[in-house]
C-alpha cells in the first residue's frame, strides 16, 4: 500500500472515530428545534396579541361605522376599563362577556350606519355603502358589491384587496349572496339586513379587535 493510501485510510479512521465519540458522548446536548411550539405563558409580554381596551374599541367602532354605541359608559367597566378605586389595571383578556358586549355594540352601530347611508344621496358621504349604486333598492347583487367589500375590508381591517377575486372577500360575499339569486325578488327585502351582517362581522373580526 502506498504512502498516499496509508494517509487516506488514516484520515477515514480518524473521522469515523470522532463521529462515534461525539455520538456516544454523555456531555452532548440534545438538538432543540427553534420552531417548537411554546405555551402562551412563555411568550414575551411585548409579543402577545392583545385585544383592544374598552376605550380603544369604542373609538375604533366610531371611526369605522360613524356611530357611537349607546351603552358605552354603562358597560365600560365590564369591558375592562379600570375605575382606579378598586381596579387599576386595564382589562385586555378575551372573554365571553367581552364577546357578547362587543357583539351588541357592533350590531347597534352597524344597523344605524347602514340605515343612515340609505338616506344619503351622495356616495362619498356614506360610511358603509359608499360604493353601492342604488341604496333605495340595496340589491345584494349590485354591480359594485365587490368594490364596496374591498372598501370595507380596508376600512375595518386594514386589508388592501387589489381585485374582486381576492379570497379574503369571499366570506363577506357569501353573507350577501347565500341562498339568493340575482333574479330572486326576495333579495331586495334582505339587502339591508345582509349589509348590516357584513358590517357586524367585520367589527367582530379578530383583526379589528386585536393588535
Amino acid at each position: 500500500m502506498s504512502s498516499f493510501e496509508n494517509l487516506a485510510a488514516g484520515l477515514c479512521l480518524a473521522i469515523v472515530s470522532s463521529i462515534v465519540a461525539v455520538g456516544c458522548s454523555s456531555d452532548s446536548s440534545p438538538y432543540v428545534d427553534p420552531r417548537s411550539v411554546v405555551g402562551p405563558e412563555e411568550v414575551p409580554e411585548t409579543k402577545r396579541i392583545r385585544r383592544l381596551t374598552a376605550d380603544q374599541f369604542f373609538a375604533s367602532l366610531y371611526v369605522a361605522t360613524g356611530q357611537q354605541w349607546d351603552d358605552e359608559e354603562q358597560f365600560a367597566a365590564t369591558l375592562g376599563r379600570p375605575d382606579f378605586a378598586e381596579v387599576t389595571a386595564e382589562g385586555r383578556e378575551m372573554s365571553v362577556g367581552f364577546a357578547k358586549l362587543a357583539g351588541d355594540a357592533a350590531r347597534q352601530t352597524c344597523r344605524r350606519a347602514v340605515q343612515q347611508d340609505r338616506g344619503i344621496a351622495d356616495p362619498e358621504s356614506r360610511v358603509i355603502l359608499r360604493k353601492i349604486n342604488d341604496v333605495d333598492q340595496l340589491d345584494p347583487f349590485d354591480p359594485n358589491v365587490d368594490e364596496n367589500l374591498r372598501y370595507l375590508a380596508l376600512r375595518f381591517l386594514g386589508v388592501y384587496a387589489i381585485d374582486d377575486e381576492d379570497r379574503r372577500l369571499q366570506p363577506w360575499r357569501t353573507i350577501l349572496h347565500d341562498g339568493l339569486t340575482d333574479v330572486d325578488d326576495a333579495r331586495l327585502s334582505e339587502g339591508e339586513d345582509r349589509w348590516i351582517a357584513v358590517c357586524t362581522g367585520l367589527a367582530l373580526h379578530p383583526d379589528f379587535l386585536t393588535y
